[in-house]
């Protein structure tokens, strides 16, 4: 919200700048402004990604252009917030766009295929994890106040209990994730095994581990799924707030079903390749 006000506020400010006489120098700033996605071109290699450079600088342009003079759009309301989020919106979306492209085809040309998928794999199961645990942490919180807020006419401790269930709910829908973060670190291991050494004895002892642990992965994962509604029945008669979810860990049971099927595609694969090897 802060990001927004302060849009607004340049526009004002380059309403008043350009009022007071000094339109050029108004529209000097907003040409600067409007060239900033240009920067992006300081990356070396050019990409067919590229040109969403050149459409966010258009949005920077119409976003300012309409935060400048909010009446050419609507004159009914003071739409300088909506213009402000709908401009920060669209830049947004269109240069993080233009980011994953790129990075994706920095990916897809490494020289390190399997180095490069441990990484991949490995930093995306952090940052999935760290997102995963702050939205579980704001939604119980908000949870918990919206429950006191409902009774207030108890005090803490005779909400305590529902309090608690709560926290304890929010940390069970979180390990399905978390095991779909752990998974994706498996994969990178084998992406590295399978670089170093594709039938080594080593490789192919990790493949067999892994199939298995993807197992344990899908039995936790739906294990999760029914303990957490059946707590909250059983604690039903101290709860002041329950939500019972008949929901399915698809991305957990997903990932963990890949892997399990790549691994024993994998086992097959050197059992053929042992096959040739005796053949020659």
């Amino acid at each position: 919200m802060m990001s927004i006000g302060m849009l607004v506020r340049l526009g004002e400010w380059l309403r008043e700048l350009s009022l007071s006489g000094s339109n050029a120098a108004a529209w000097a700033i907003v040409l600067a402004l409007t060239a900033l996605p240009a920067l992006g071109l300081l990356w070396r290699g050019r990409r067919r990604a590229d040109w969403l450079l050149l459409l966010a600088a258009g949005e920077i342009l119409a976003g300012l252009f309409y935060l400048v003079n909010p009446t050419l759009l609507t004159a009914e309301y003071d739409a300088g917030n909506f213009i402000a989020l709908a401009a920060a919106g669209c830049v947004a979306a269109t240069m993080l766009a233009w980011a994953v492209l790129r990075a994706l085809q920095n990916i897809l040309r490494a020289e390190n295929p399997g180095r490069t998928i441990d990484r991949l794999l490995r930093w995306s199961a952090w940052a999935w994890a760290y997102l995963a645990a702050l939205a579980q942490g704001v939604g119980v919180w908000q949870t918990m106040r919206e429950v006191a807020e409902s009774n207030t006419a108890l005090d803490t401790g005779a909400l305590l209990p529902t309090y608690l269930t709560l926290a304890v709910l929010a940390v069970m829908d979180l390990i399905p994730t978390l095991l779909c973060c752990q998974v994706l670190r498996w994969g990178g291991k084998l992406a590295l095994g399978l670089e170093a050494d594709p039938f080594g004895g080593a490789t192919v002892s990790l493949a067999e581990k892994l199939g298995g642990r993807c197992i344990r992965v899908a039995e936790a994962s739906l294990g999760v799924c029914v303990a957490g509604n059946l707590l909250q029945f059983l604690l039903l008669p101290v709860l002041h707030s329950a939500r019972f979810n008949v929901s399915f860990p698809f991305a957990s049971l997903l990932l963990a079903a890949v892997l399990g099927l790549l691994c024993r595609y994998f086992r097959r694969a050197k059992a053929v390749s042992d096959d040739n090897e005796t053949i020659i």
